[in-house]
């Protein structure tokens, strides 16, 4: 089993992920998905998500996978802020990081955020 320390110093046990947890990972994101199309929020649910499926162990203590959004709750109450994000940078792939990063420079710029003074 692979682990990561945060720099924190809370260690995440990650689990070797089988079949079974693509199904886990799409009922966790259909549970909690809006409705919508596919954007960069969704994105990273499902990056979320599939890093929530992968824990094993919190500071040596064995969790279960989350059934439902209150599970997902549960477990990510374990983390601060701050350590979920590192979490989640330290667990995402490189291939994803890229395509994320290369999203987020194609974004529009928000309109909603100009005002105009008549």
């Amino acid at each position: 089993m692979a682990e990561i320390v945060l720099s924190t110093g809370k260690k995440i046990g990650l689990r070797e992920k089988k079949g079974q947890h693509h199904f886990i990972e799409r009922r966790l994101l259909a549970t909690c998905g809006g409705e919508g199309g596919q954007n960069v929020g969704g994105v990273m649910s499902s990056l979320a998500i599939q890093a929530i499926v992968r824990i094993d162990t919190i500071d040596g203590n064995k969790v279960s996978i989350p059934e439902d959004e209150a599970g997902i709750f549960v477990l990510m109450d374990n983390f601060t802020y701050e350590e979920w994000d590192e979490f989640e940078r330290l667990t995402l792939p490189q291939n994803l990081k890229v395509s994320i990063e290369q999203a987020a420079k194609n974004l529009p710029t928000s309109l909603g955020s100009e005002t105009e003074s008549n």
